[in-house]
Order: structure tokens, then C-alpha cells, then sequence
């Protein structure tokens, strides 16, 4: 019974040794992150501009709002709908006819 307990009492003093060896290697490297500061977030025309460049969607999206504004918003579905219809088409039998 005692060698039992005694295998038991090693096993948890290895155990907390590791934890006590992982809690020391995430403290340095917190420190380590603290000391390095972080890069300054781009302004926000930066920002702008990046997500116009990136995503054309997003431009698509912007101008649907504009024009529902614009011409109203019954008008604008039937353009967009007509018009993103008529691209998906054209997209799908460009890509079947390349392949």
C-alpha cells in the first residue's frame, strides 16, 4: 500500500513539476510579447482603400445602396437581379466552354 502511495506522491510531484516548467515558459514569453509592441493599425482611408481593392463586392454592395437610394429600391432589384443574373450566366459558360 505504500508503494502505491508512494508511485502515486512521484507521479504528482512529476506532474506539478511540468505545469510549474509550462507556467515559466508562457510567463517569459508574455514578457517577451510585452517588450515588442505591436504594429500601429493602418489608418481608416487605408483601410478603406484596401477593402475596395480586395473586395469587389463590397464595391457592388456600396453601389446597390446608392442606387436604392438613388432610383428607389423596387427599380434597383430588378437591375441588380437582371444584371447578376446575366453575369453568373455568362461567367458559368465562359468557364464550361474554357474547359
Amino acid at each position: 500500500m505504500t508503494s502505491r502511495l508512494a508511485a502515486l506522491a512521484a507521479a504528482e510531484s512529476d506532474v506539478r513539476e511540468r505545469m510549474a516548467l509550462s507556467r515559466a515558459h508562457l510567463v517569459a514569453a508574455q514578457e517577451a510579447a510585452r517588450l515588442h509592441p505591436a504594429a500601429s493599425r493602418p489608418s481608416l482611408p487605408m483601410r478603406a482603400r484596401e477593402l475596395v481593392s480586395v473586395a469587389p463586392n463590397v464595391t457592388l454592395l456600396a453601389a446597390v445602396l446608392v442606387g436604392s437610394l438613388v432610383i428607389g429600391p423596387r427599380r434597383i432589384a430588378g437591375v441588380v437581379v437582371r444584371n447578376g443574373l446575366l453575369a453568373w450566366i455568362a461567367k458559368t459558360v465562359r468557364r464550361i466552354a474554357g474547359n
